[in-house]
């Protein structure tokens, strides 16, 4: 059945409104704000935490503030000009004289005390309130508000307040009593993953935000089957809603890239739904009335498009009155692009890559992800990326090549899939402690994926500061004529291997690091830091340390130069050639029909040290590509203008004179 979101050209904004003000909006106004920005979506506050319409329901708090024109108004308004609308909901929250009628329904942290922050008191997941009253406030914003789709903001096990100070784990009576139920264990009350308890309560927290999410999908599709909701867990329409956001004080680096990895993970995990990654125009809570940087929201957006994703910007309350509006230029100048372009290149465009990465879920750090996202991204390496739960619903044969950056916690049904991968022929590029765990968080006695060679795990260490690799061949790696030794940190896996894993570079233990005269070494093992397996009629390549999270960390070039002749010659991941600097982004993909492809590229080089500015531009850019067929022509989707080209036994060479912030290179077969 066909849905409006099928062929909808996704540019939302959403208006996070403080209550006061409803107090004087104006439906005509704040219409007009949105399309000045180009935008066909807005999403707005509805219901939860406070109602935003004239509610009949005696535990949802009614805003006092309802003064000016009436949601109904303003979604009418709207839909006249063919925006659509999304209900921002809360439940997360119920104000204090709510909580003093239902004090069951609260979050009660270690000590036995509720979080009242500025009269909001935090609900627990699994009290009624969520699974009883929150479907009745659901029911009424369904039919009282003629909305387009529905967005559940702060949703599962809330365990830090608004200024991010650390509650704890919920010890509610609800909460103990189905844990117990479940694993016959005390809920925990630490967050310690050395305890066994705590390990269940990560699955226990899995189970039910999933059940529960579940059961409201079910309830709203009952009532308003057309609905879009986000997240939502079944059918083939919805989307997905994402941020690239910064907070104040959170330690850095801020992630560049923020704004392509959330994308391209909603775009490749779930190809049905819209990607709705949001750019946050505020530096964080403390400073909700702050813009960030024009030149990071800017980044973010083309970002998303790179990523054959949809546009989304948030901010604070109204267009009209906002406070900071130095984002705005950039963000209507994307949002501009989109408009112009939709129907003729991105409305069905998917991505075309060769390479997947995989991104970390639970507890597992980020730093090994985001670290190998730089180090494909700036080796200009294709590819997309899923969560590491989809690995069993994606059809991994489209793919030439899987990365799995330290991924700890596999499933054994993921395992099989992987190795069945690597059996057919694929590549597996994999580092440090991956499948080392089960998906319940539980240490295995040696590595799932028979595709690594390893048969037996014999000792993590992580005091291996001083210690390297010796480079005993340059074979494979053209780079490093230069350079025989790599560091690779203090982490390192010694294992047994199969006699069908070949092993190359040799550990140096650690050394003496001072003073100067005995900075030496006396002894270079036999034991490998890089490890090549035949697996059937694929490859896998593993690296016994953690090449992301160093990089991401450090920086240095040594990792860089030497991931990047390991993934382009090693593991033959398919890369895109020329003089593009690593500060550009580049990503292909496939228009609807296949009559044209896309190449993107964004300019990242503002990027400063902590700060964003508008990229310095580049000239005289040349890319190489694998390509299959000879185009007709190349222009450029910035002034329609044609690029320079020439096509010799499958290598596509275009020339582009000047790229800005972005540029979009249409391919044109037919």
């Amino acid at each position: 059945m066909s849905h409006w979101s099928q062929h909808f050209p996704w540019r939302q904004i959403q208006t996070n409104l403080p209550e006061i003000d409803m107090e004087d909006i104006d439906a005509e106004v704040y219409v007009e704000s949105l399309k000045k920005m180009h935008a066909s979506v807005a999403m707005i506050n509805t219901s939860g935490i406070i109602a935003s319409y004239k509610t009949d329901l005696p535990f949802h708090f009614q805003s006092p503030h309802l003064n000016g024109d009436s949601l109904e108004t303003i979604i009418a308004a709207c839909h006249r000009e063919g925006v659509k609308v999304i209900a921002r909901t809360d439940f997360s929250k119920v104000r204090r004289p709510i909580y003093e009628e239902h004090p069951d329904w609260a979050c009660i942290f270690p000590g036995g005390v509720i979080e009242d922050f500025a009269g909001n008191v935090h609900c627990c997941v699994n009290s009624d309130y969520q699974r009883i009253y929150a479907p009745q406030i659901i029911e009424e914003t369904l039919t009282k508000l003629d909305i387009d789709g529905i967005f559940f903001n702060m949703g599962g096990y809330n365990t830090e307040n608004y200024e991010h100070r650390y509650l704890g784990i919920c010890q509610c009576e609800k909460c103990k009593t189905m844990f117990y139920d479940r694993f016959q264990l005390i809920l925990p009350v630490q967050e310690d993953m050395n305890d066994p308890a705590f390990r269940k309560y990560l699955v226990f927290k899995r189970e039910t935000i999933s059940s529960h999410r579940s059961r409201i999908v079910k309830f709203i599709k009952k009532i308003r089957p057309d609905i879009m909701i986000d997240k939502v867990t079944e059918g083939d329409f919805g989307f997905e809603r994402v941020e690239s956001n910064t907070e104040f004080k959170r330690p850095l680096p801020h992630w560049q890239y923020s704004g392509s990895d959330n994308s391209k993970c909603v775009v490749a995990s779930h190809p049905e739904f819209k990607s709705s990654n949001t750019s946050v125009d505020f530096i964080g809570f403390f400073y909700r009335h702050v813009a960030v940087a024009p030149a990071l929201q800017e980044l973010r957006l083309w970002q998303g498009l790179l990523a054959c994703g949809g546009l989304d910007y948030y901010l604070i309350g109204r267009l009209d009155n906002h406070r900071d509006r130095s984002g705005y230029e950039g963000v209507k100048r994307v949002f501009s692009f989109h408009e112009k372009h939709f129907k003729d290149t991105y409305d069905g465009l998917t991505p075309d890559s060769k390479t997947l990465l995989i991104s970390l879920g639970g507890f597992e750090s980020t730093d090994d992800y985001r670290g190998m996202y730089r180090l494909l991204s700036e080796n200009h390496i294709l590819f997309d990326v899923i969560s590491i739960g989809r690995i069993t619903k994606t059809d991994l044969s489209e793919y030439d090549a899987l990365v799995l950056p330290n991924c700890k916690y596999f499933s054994d049904e993921a395992a099989s899939c992987v190795d069945k991968f690597v059996e057919q022929g694929g590549t597996l590029v994999a580092t440090g402690e991956t499948a080392f765990y089960d998906d319940e968080y539980e240490r295995r006695e040696s590595c799932a994926l028979e595709s690594t060679g390893i048969l037996h795990v014999k000792h993590v260490r992580h005091d291996m500061r001083s210690a390297m690799l010796e480079l005993d061949s340059k074979e494979g790696y053209p780079s490093m004529e230069d350079r025989d030794l790599i560091y690779f940190g203090d982490t390192f896996i010694f294992a047994e291997y199969s006699d069908s894993a070949k092993g190359s570079l040799r550990l140096i233990p650690p050394h003496w690091v001072g003073p100067p005269e005995r900075c030496y070494w006396k002894q270079v093992s036999d034991i490998p830091g890089v490890v090549v397996n035949s697996y059937g009629k694929g490859k896998c390549v593993f690296l016994p340390w953690l090449p992301g999270r160093l990089f991401l960390q450090e920086g240095h070039d040594n990792t860089v130069v030497f991931m990047g002749d390991l993934l382009k010659e090693t593991a033959a991941l398919k890369s895109v050639g020329g003089n593009l600097s690593p500060m550009v982004e580049v990503s292909m993909a496939r228009g609807a029909n296949d009559f044209f492809s896309l190449i993107q590229l964004v300019n990242t080089s503002g990027h400063y040290g902590t700060t964003f500015y508008d990229p310095i531009p580049m000239a005289d850019l040349k890319i190489n590509v694998p390509f299959n067929v000879d185009p007709v022509r190349v222009i450029k989707l910035s002034d329609g203008s044609e690029v320079p080209f020439s096509y010799n036994k499958g290598h596509l060479s275009i020339t582009l004179d000047r790229l800005g912030f972005h540029e979009g290179l249409k391919i044109l077969l037919v």
